[in-house]
């Protein structure tokens, strides 16, 4: 199987290249998401369409699929992540790539426009922001009760809770994260839950961008918006019609047209 280690900390990190000679594309899946389910989302079979076009690389995070799963939230760390990404590109001998994350994979293309701007032709971020996460917010209220320790249900009162607020997900998704790693995945909450903002200054950073938030979406849509307004090359689209948790179903047509202009450009 495909992996590349880390060299910060030696971590293996598994990946699928689909190949080919176009534009490299990343694409990062959410909270709980291994690569056979990022497969699924909207976007990422959109883009398939264009095979001969570009070059998908789907990369599983630590702590999710088959990637290493530390069980310490020092192990998260934003520096961290990005490295695992960074490791997947020079395996691949990529220089530079366009991403795409998805909710947690959107925070982690802004920690890779932090710390590794060189290796980024372009950001299209799906349902997330760079500034610190509000543990107020309602996602972040769910995630953070359903993962406490005191709870002592492991990953499946995540679950539930998500099915409470989304309604029940296929037997094979269901099943899917149910075998998720509770211990890492309560690991990687709190790291980003401490870390705060991504960037202390995104008015400096010259990377293009694309946010694309729901605007139902109370944890991210007001933050994400400032960010693309602090950014000088960011755009902002508002996806009508869902939340935060229906992004993944979300119909691709309204950010399709955007990202493929962005990627084009960025060739």
């Amino acid at each position: 199987m495909p992996f590349a280690i880390n060299a910060r900390d030696a971590s293996g990190v598994y990946f699928e290249d689909d190949g080919g000679d176009g534009i490299p594309i990343v694409i990062l899946g959410g909270f709980l998401d291994p690569i056979e389910l990022v497969r699924g989302a909207p976007i990422a079979r959109a883009l398939a369409a264009y095979y001969a076009e570009f070059r998908l690389v789907y990369v599983d995070h630590r702590g999710h699929g088959r990637s290493d799963k530390p069980h310490e939230a020092e192990e998260y760390a934003m520096p961290r992540r990005v490295a695992d990404v960074v490791a997947v590109l020079d395996e691949l001998g990529i220089e530079r790539a366009l991403f795409i994350g998805i909710s947690w994979g959107g925070r982690l293309c802004f920690g890779i426009g932090e710390h590794a701007p060189e290796r980024v032709r372009s950001l299209v971020v799906i349902g997330q922001q760079p500034h610190a996460i509000d543990p107020e917010g309602p996602l972040a209220l769910v995630v953070g009760e359903a993962l406490a320790p005191s709870q002592g249900r492991g990953i499946e009162a995540l679950v539930e809770a998500f099915e409470a607020m989304a309604g029940r997900y296929p037997e094979a998704v269901r099943a899917t994260y149910l075998a998720s790693d509770s211990a890492a995945m309560r690991a990687a909450w709190s790291a980003a839950m401490a870390e705060g903002a991504v960037s202390e200054d995104l008015a400096s950073w010259d990377v293009r961008c694309l946010l694309c938030v729901a605007a139902d979406d109370e944890d991210f849509l007001d933050q994400a918006r400032r960010a693309a307004e602090e950014i000088p090359r960011a755009e902002f689209i508002s996806i009508e019609g869902t939340d935060h948790l229906g992004i993944d179903t979300a119909e691709v047509d309204p950010i399709l047209p955007a990202v493929l202009r962005m990627v084009r450009e960025a060739s």
